[in-house]
């Protein structure tokens, strides 16, 4: 193959594989898939979070970005070096799309596509390592991680060119970079793990998994979670004010929340205050990033509040406190079963610094722990 044709080849490549498929099949459904799952825009994140319908269907279109353009070059007469070539641009284009900031997925089904009709051989040793690594583990990033490694070793005893091996090889080093946000949490255990059949979670789950997953990003990215309001629970889709708070054991490590909803759903109010305990709790200092694998999170729903007046009213099992004090203190003392409503009273007014003859404004708060 000429060099200039190798050239527009790669060039076309490239922009094929830039195509965000994924990207653009979660804003069909008006999610922006960069601000859920893993924030990746593959087809592994498009399948934990849309389904698998979905996800089958960014799948097969992210391999077809790769087997393509390469299909064409070895059909137009191209050596394997020139046919791997076009594969690798596609790769990079689907990896750095310039379409979504110059990010994108991780290379592995554009990668699976240009193999297949550049060096399909390869294919036959290192889908069987993806697979079995994935039945073993569950895990799509360590099956692909493995996969990738094998790739260039099985080109070179298929008897590819050694230019071709090298290619390969650099590659596989890309696609395993890509990865290394995954391999961390395998490390830490953290690394989620694929399930093939829908394990719709409740109620609770969904909270504190929602409580969590906007802690983490915020914490480790900086960036915020958009809730997938057509896939949680229907209680969460409603207005609703909560308040969240994350233990260490059994301290406290932060914890805020409102009577009043200020967002438009429950879901966005975990999420919110959920960032707001771990980052601007003034009782405590911000969550460092080492602290996450410790937190315990829960979530308290608010069902009806009301001013104390005695305390017949309050019931510590499941009764909060929230004192206001000078119209910019709000404390809220959260339910213990081991409290007397003395205990809870005094719990409350230490916490949130008022003096007993400063006359706060104390709410009973009917919650619904979760968590």
């Amino acid at each position: 193959m000429a060099f200039e044709v190798l050239l527009v080849a790669m060039m076309a490549a490239f922009w094929l594989g830039a195509l965000p498929f994924g990207y653009w099949a979660a804003r069909l459904r008006g999610v922006d898939i960069r601000t859920v799952g893993s924030g990746n825009i593959g087809a592994t994140n498009v399948f934990r979070v849309l389904g698998a319908k979905v996800g089958l269907t960014v799948l097969l279109l992210d391999a077809l970005k790769g087997f393509l353009p390469t299909w064409l070059a070895v059909r137009a007469g191209a050596d394997d070096v020139s046919a791997i070539l076009v594969g690798v641009a596609a790769i990079l284009g689907h990896t750095f799309s310039p379409l979504v900031g110059f990010k994108g997925g991780k290379g592995i089904a554009t990668g699976l596509g240009a193999l297949l009709a550049a060096a399909p051989l390869t294919v036959a040793v290192a889908f069987p390592v993806w697979l079995a690594t994935f039945l073993l583990t569950r895990w799509v990033s360590l099956g692909s991680v493995l996969a990738a490694a094998t790739v260039p070793i099985a080109a070179y005893f298929w008897g590819h060119s050694t230019p071709a091996v090298g290619i390969l090889a650099a590659t596989s080093a890309i696609v395993i970079w890509k990865h290394r946000s995954n391999l961390r949490r395998i490390l830490r255990g953290e690394e989620p793990k694929l399930q093939l059949r829908s394990t719709r979670r409740n109620l609770e789950q969904e909270c504190l998994w929602l409580a969590r997953t906007a802690v983490e990003r915020m914490v480790l990215e900086g960036t915020r979670i958009e809730p997938e309001l057509g896939r949680l629970h229907p209680a969460l889709r409603e207005p609703g004010s909560v308040f969240v708070a994350l233990y260490q054991g059994e301290q406290l490590r932060g914890l805020m929340g409102s009577l009043q909803a200020q967002q438009p759903t429950r879901a966005h109010e975990i999420i919110h205050h959920a960032t707001r305990a771990a980052l601007l709790d003034p009782y405590h200092p911000p969550i460092d990033a080492s602290e996450l694998p410790t937190l315990k999170y829960v979530v308290y729903l608010v069902e009806s509040y009301e001013p104390l007046t005695s305390l017949e009213q309050l019931d510590p099992r499941q009764d909060g406190l929230l004192v206001e004090w000078q119209d910019r203190c709000s404390v809220l003392a959260p339910p213990a079963p081991n409290r007397t409503p003395q205990d809870q009273i005094h719990y409350a007014f230490t916490r949130s610094g008022a003096p007993r003859d400063g006359q706060p404004t104390v709410y009973r708060v009917r919650l619904n722990r979760l968590g």
